[in-house]
């Protein structure tokens, strides 16, 4: 995620459409949980999304089904944990939808630490 701050009147994710605004027509500040870099503006779930899709794009084609789908979920995982790796392991396993000690392991093949706060 680009670390300047930026404001616009309106924020579009490049991907599905969803946008950000103020009714007023101020200008807001990129949310949080979105990027926007030379690739484009992406909301949370895209960003989910084209880290999922890479995984897959990265596997031989003729992976199974098991197979991808366990590299869509691992992909998904690590993700989530590059981008807080502040929080908890169940906190993120909450918001995959998976288990904590998968979050675990993914930490682990990032070599992330633990988070202190967890």
């Amino acid at each position: 995620m680009t670390t300047a701050t930026h404001t616009a009147k309106k924020w579009t994710c490049d991907h599905c459409g969803v946008s950000v605004s103020r009714m007023g027509g101020e200008k807001v500040e990129l949310p949080d949980t979105w990027d926007n870099s030379s690739e484009g503006t992406y909301c949370l779930i895209c960003r989910r999304e084209r880290a999922a899709q890479a995984a897959l794009e990265a596997a031989p084609e003729d992976s199974p089904l098991e197979m991808r789908a366990k590299l869509r979920r691992a992909a998904l995982i690590e993700f989530e944990v590059s981008r807080r790796p502040d929080h908890g392991d169940g906190a993120i396993a909450k918001a995959c939808r998976s288990s904590v000690s998968a979050v675990a392991a993914a930490r682990q093949r990032l070599k992330l630490p633990a988070p202190t706060n967890s």
